[in-house]
């Protein structure tokens, strides 16, 4: 699902995308061990980049902007909270710290794991953490990168500023937050795609 989202923001057509992003919500606060997890936080990142995607892009009125704008901002905001909050907790831990995260939600008498190879689905969740551990900074970097473009659209200059600096402490190859800072600066910018600004290349993947 998370797939079948880029392939139509690729294509632009966002409200198209929205849908999937529902559906992985809604399975992700059912799933034990996923509730608070990092994976949330790319829900309501993309799910606040489609709206912002269509606030710039889509054919609507000037009313209709500022509502969607403002619903971009809330997702993105969420996003934020739940990248902060999971760094937070699961930031620095070894790999054996991770798998006793791990472990209480991933029991091997679950009767999801019937006929399956439970060591192998159980060493992949925890190294799903491992890699999430170096990849959401930088997805939180996208997601400041995100709320400045926004926040500029809002004509909130200066908490676009804040947001971009963020954004390049976080990752300090985000060329996108780099670029749109330079033009609030009034330096020149190289033009780039609006699904490139959203989602920097390799840096929208599920994992």
């Amino acid at each position: 699902m998370f797939k079948q989202f880029d392939d139509l923001m690729k294509e632009k057509k966002s409200l198209s995308a929205l849908p999937f992003l529902d559906s992985i919500e809604s399975i992700l606060v059912k799933v034990p061990g996923y509730k608070e997890s990092y994976e949330l936080g790319i829900v309501h990142n993309n799910r606040g980049s489609a709206y912002l995607s269509m606030a710039l892009y889509g054919n609507i009125d000037s009313t209709e902007k500022v509502r969607m704008l403002e619903t971009a901002k809330e997702n993105i905001d969420s996003g934020i909270a739940i990248y902060n909050t999971w760094l937070d907790q699961n930031r620095g831990l070894s790999e054996e710290e991770l798998s006793q995260v791990v472990k209480p939600f991933f029991t091997e008498n679950n009767v999801a794991f019937k006929g399956k190879n439970y060591s192998k689905i159980f060493h992949k969740r925890v190294k799903d953490l491992v890699l999430a551990q170096k990849e959401t900074p930088r997805r939180l970097s996208v997601s400041f990168t995100n709320l400045g473009i926004v926040q500029r659209h809002q004509y909130k200059q200066n908490e676009a500023v804040e947001s971009y600096v963020n954004a390049i402490k976080l990752w300090k190859d985000n060329y996108t937050a780099r670029n749109n800072f330079n033009v609030l600066m009034g330096k020149p910018a190289k033009d780039r795609s609006i699904i490139d600004q959203l989602f920097p290349p390799d840096k929208n993947k599920f994992n």
